[in-house]
This record gives structure tokens, C-alpha cells and sequence, in this order.
């Protein structure tokens, strides 16, 4: 009940919220002594910080690390628990960890750049850039026949840059392996195997798609396939062109793919915990991949993806950065999905590599404030913006899914928690 009528407060007074007035280096983020005179409560600002205090003491995850910003100053920061249990290291905004998804609507506004410079369109075939991608093939079903073939189809759409972002290319990913296709996405995964990102995006490309492009919305490669269509149009690889395009002029020095493009070596990256069936987080061994995943293989830190969610929140800039116009920023975070695509998602669609918030439809729970941008990461990791009041809030912990580990997720406790905060007059 508080969440929805925090909404409805935020819906009512949106337009009256703060926003960036004057430029400042991107590198001068400063954080106000009372929150309140950015619009936050303190006091509820005070319980979610003594509630994830509780839930890494409660072993529910290692620690946690949450900042919420409002315009161009931070309002909150929240450390609790620990980033690494065997040597007591405390979990901090500074501390590094893989953003697994999160990944993703960095590789989308990277795409938007060039969208912008016109270097490249939504509408193009990514067979422009990608021949393997010409000629693709659907199955028919997605499981096999009496053979053991799956069999296929010509595609009757060209899948295009859109596609990608938004889920909707008929590519499939690890997820899903109720299926024989499924399982054949996940033998053929691209986190297996040798060879550079073009050699494991051609390899993806030989795989039947699961429909049509456009048909429908699916989890999948698509952000991976978008990186490697950045890599072909700049003419350099993915993780050289996030830095210099978008990290560098933010200030995010401990956001990259591989240790060699970070300010930290790899003994600084958390642990990765699992629970194991006695409900005790235990070591969960994962490698670090030698190729930048534009889905899912940046680290970084709460305090730099902090920046980035501040970008989206102000409309594409953050003091003297600007990386797209607001116009183009328009482009990205409108909805490019709809219901008969995504099935039934409530008050949310799907916008350019994230998701967004929908006008509620009578009856309808609200999701957050119409506009609202966001998407979480795979070990529990999570953030939204809110373009209408200016708000970007980033939570960070290091946990490994599986059938031990405390629900609910750690987005479904933030998100409430912080809209919970919104203090109006």
C-alpha cells in the first residue's frame, strides 16, 4: 500500500522535481548532508539502511553497497555486510563486482551513440554488419524430430538493430534448456568455447532462431550481438570503445571488462557466494571471460555505476558529459515492445537493452513512475532511474542464484524501499 501510494504521489508532482541546472565535471559528484532537501525522507531513508545492515547480518547475502541520487548530487549511501567473508573485508560502494545484465543498457547506449552519429540505424539488417546473420533459419519446433534434427524454416522478417536491444532478434541464450533447442543454445553457448567475440558471434549466428524477429520478446544474445555490431561500425573492440566513449568521460574507472582496463587488480573483485543447502554462503568458483560480453561481462562498483544511472536519470547528460541528446534519449528509453510481444507484464515494456514503466491500466498496480528505466544483474545486483523526478538508485552484492539462496530478491526489497523515501510536501 505505501509503494502504490508513493506512486501516486511521484506521478502527481514529477514535473516539479529537481534536475542538473548548472554543468559540472562528471568527476565532481558531491554527496548533500541532509536528504531531505533533495526530497527524501530520512527516516525511511534510515530503515532501508538497517534493513540490508539486518539481512547481511541474517546471512541473506554477503553485504550489500546502495546509493540513490537525485539530480546531480547523491542523497544516500548505504554499506552493509561484507564483499569477502574469509578475510572480513567490509562490502563498500568502492567495492568491485561483476554487474553480469547490468551490462547490458551500457552496451544499448553505446548503440545510441552511434545512432546519434549517424553511423548506424535501429532499422538496418544486422546482416550489415554481420554476414552470418544473413539467410537465418527458424525452427520449426523447438524440439527435435524422430532424427534428431531440429527442423527449420527460412525467416520470413530480416532481424535488425532494434531486434537486438530489445529481446524481440529470435535468439535464444542459457536459460532455457527444457528444450532440445534450448539445449542446443546452451551447448553452443557463447561463454564456452575459444575465439574472439566475432568468432563466437559467428558461431551464434549459425544456430536456428527460435522465431521470427519481431515476433516475440525472449531473453537473449542480443546485447552480445549488439557489442560485436559496435566492435564492426567504430572499427575497435567493444571494451576500448565503452572506455574512451562512455567511462572515461564519467569518471568510471572501475568499470571495464578485463583487469588490464580497471583501476584495481583481481584480488580486489568480490568473492562470488552461493548458499548451499545448510543456508551457508559458501565460495562459488567463476572465470573471468577473455572477451567483452556486451550482455553481461562488465565489473564495476556502486559508486561508479552511479554516474551512468545519473546520465539516464538526467536524459542523457550529467553535467558537462553529454553522451546523446535528449532527443536521442527519447529514442532509447520510449517502449519498443508491445503486450502481444511480451505477454503479460503488467505495468511494464521493454525500452532499448532495459525495461520500463508503463501508465498502470485501470485496476493495474503501478510499477514505479511512468518512464522509469531499469534492469538487475544476474548475481542479484539491481537499478532503476527515474527520468521524471531525476532519481537514479544502484544496489550492489555479490550471490550466485540457486534453490538455498533467501528470497525475495534484492530488487523486490530496494525498489519499494526507495520509492518509500520519496518525501513531498
Amino acid at each position: 500500500m505505501v509503494f502504490k501510494q508513493a506512486m501516486t504521489a511521484l506521478a502527481l508532482v514529477a514535473t516539479a522535481m529537481l534536475s542538473v541546472t548548472a554543468p559540472l565535471a562528471a568527476q565532481d559528484i558531491q554527496t548533500v548532508e541532509n536528504p531531505a532537501a533533495l526530497g527524501f525522507d530520512p527516516a525511511m531513508l534510515s530503515a532501508l539502511d538497517a534493513r540490508l545492515d539486518a539481512l547481511a547480518a541474517d546471512g541473506a547475502r554477503p553485504g550489500y553497497a546502495a546509493i540513490i541520487a537525485r539530480g546531480d548530487r547523491i542523497a544516500f549511501v548505504s554499506e552493509a555486510g561484507q564483499a569477502d567473508l574469509a578475510h572480513h573485508t567490509p562490502f563498500t560502494v568502492d567495492t568491485p563486482v561483476r554487474i553480469a545484465s547490468m551490462t547490458k543498457p551500457v552496451t544499448a547506449m553505446a548503440i545510441m551513440m552511434l545512432v546519434e552519429r549517424g553511423e548506424i540505424s535501429l532499422d538496418d539488417p544486422v546482416s550489415d554488419y554481420i554476414p552470418a546473420f544473413a539467410d537465418m533459419r527458424v525452427a520449426v519446433s523447438p524440439m527435435a524430430n524422430e532424427a534428431g534434427d531440429i527442423e527449420t524454416r527460412p525467416s520470413e522478417t530480416i532481424m535488425t538493430i532494434e531486434h537486438l536491444l530489445t529481446h524481440t532478434a529470435g535468439l535464444g541464450y542459457i536459460f532455457e534448456s527444457e528444450s532440445d533447442l534450448g539445449r542446443l543454445y546452451l551447448e553452443n553457448s557463447l561463454y564456452s568455447g575459444d575465439g574472439d567475440l566475432a568468432a563466437r558471434i559467428d558461431r551464434l549466428a549459425a544456430l536456428p532462431l527460435y522465431n521470427d524477429p519481431g515476433d516475440r520478446w525472449q531473453y537473449s544474445y542480443g546485447l552480445d550481438v549488439a557489442g560485436r555490431v559496435i566492435e564492426v561500425v567504430s572499427g575497435t573492440p567493444l571494451n576500448t570503445f565503452l572506455d574512451s566513449e562512455i567511462f572515461t568521460p564519467l569518471g568510471m574507472t572501475s568499470t571495464g571488462f578485463f583487469f588490464t582496463d580497471v583501476d584495481f587488480d583481481e584480488a580486489a573483485l568480490a568473492p562470488l557466494y552461493v548458499h548451499d543447502e545448510t543456508g551457508n554462503m559458501v565460495d562459488f568458483e567463476f572465470g573471468s571471460p577473455d572477451w567483452p560480453s556486451g550482455g553481461g561481462g562488465l565489473v564495476s562498483t556502486a559508486s561508479d555505476y552511479i554516474r551512468f544511472a545519473m546520465l539516464l536519470a538526467n536524459g542523457g547528460a550529467l553535467g558537462d558529459v553529454q553522451l546523446i541528446r535528449p532527443e536521442t534519449f527519447a529514442v532509447l528509453s520510449r517502449p519498443h515492445t508491445t503486450a502481444e510481444q511480451t505477454g503479460d507484464w503488467g505495468a511494464r515494456g521493454f525500452a532499448l537493452g532495459m525495461d520500463v514503466v508503463l501508465p498502470p491500466a485501470e485496476g493495474q498496480e503501478p510499477a514505479g513512475v511512468p518512464g522509469d528505466l531499469s534492469w538487475g544483474g544476474f548475481f542479484d545486483t539491481d537499478f532503476f532511474v527515474s527520468p521524471a523526478t531525476g532519481t537514479a538508485a544502484v544496489i550492489m552484492t555479490q550471490i550466485q542464484p540457486s534453490e538455498h539462496r533467501p528470497e525475495p530478491r534484492t530488487l523486490r526489497i530496494f525498489r519499494p524501499m526507495v520509492y518509500g523515501s520519496f518525501a513531498f510536501d
